[in-house]
């Protein structure tokens, strides 16, 4: 199983909070949002803290307003559902773009919050 590295595609899902703990964002229950990892599609500092994850770790992660450009402090709460290596198209292009195969039931039930 591959761990988080630069050139390696992550799917991922996610719950967004503000810092009074609001929620902003919910992609539980969704289909997994990906990544190329060491190129531009999320924040430098939030692929730093998830370095090293693989498929099935679950991990916070935090943007804070001191050390990044945003106005304010965000909180993820996040899934990792696969990590692969990238294609050497989207290491070309800096982003992912093979389509992602849905390894989940139609209403996607298997994606509940599990609390943690």
């Amino acid at each position: 199983m591959s761990a988080i590295e630069n050139n390696f595609v992550v799917s991922m899902r996610y719950i967004m909070r503000n810092a009074a703990g609001e929620e902003l964002e919910n992609t539980l229950k969704s289909k997994p949002v990906s990544y190329l990892h060491g190129g531009t599609g999320i924040h430098t500092i939030l692929q730093q803290q998830l370095q090293g994850l693989r498929a099935g770790d679950k991990k916070m992660v935090f943007l804070d307003k001191d050390t990044s450009t945003t106005s304010e402090d965000f909180i993820f709460e996040v899934i990792i559902d696969e990590v692969r290596e990238a294609l050497p198209a989207e290491i070309l292009l800096g982003y992912a773009v093979q389509a992602e195969v849905q390894r989940c039931e139609a209403d996607c039930s298997c994606y509940e919050h599990s609390g943690t």
